[in-house]
Parts: structure tokens; sequence; C-alpha cells
């Protein structure tokens, strides 16, 4: 079998420096995203490529939350 290329909005992050401005919002990170995201990457096989470019790829029209949810 070949390989696999999974691309995806997942609104899911695996850090929580990829997620900012959400406090203003009410909300924060939970550490269950983290982990659930994580543990899904890590069991089925994936490797998270690196961004090249800007750091986020979802911006609230707020101009102050963003977020890595997009992933290859």
């Amino acid at each position: 079998m070949g390989a696999w290329c999974v691309l995806g909005d997942f609104n899911a992050v695996l850090y929580r420096d990829e997620r900012k401005g959400m406090q203003q919002l009410g909300s924060n990170v939970p550490s269950a995203e983290l982990i659930e995201f994580g543990n899904f990457v890590s069991d089925m096989g994936l490797v998270d490529l690196p961004v090249l470019g800007r750091r986020f790829t979802w911006f609230h029209s707020n101009g102050i939350s963003m977020s890595r949810i997009d992933r290859v």
C-alpha cells in the first residue's frame, strides 16, 4: 500500500500556542482537546507537517482570535 496524505480542517489544536485570543470569547483550549487530538495523530501514525508563512490558518472577524486548525 502506498503513502497517504491526510489533510483538513480538524477544529482542534495539538499545542496551546496554536490558539490565540480565545480567552476574549470566554473559552480556553481544553486539555482534553490537546490530549485527544494528539492521541489521534499518534495512533494513526500521522506526521504533522510544519506551517510555512502564516502561523495560524483560521482568523476570527474580531481580529484577535486565531487558530491553527488546518493541517496536512
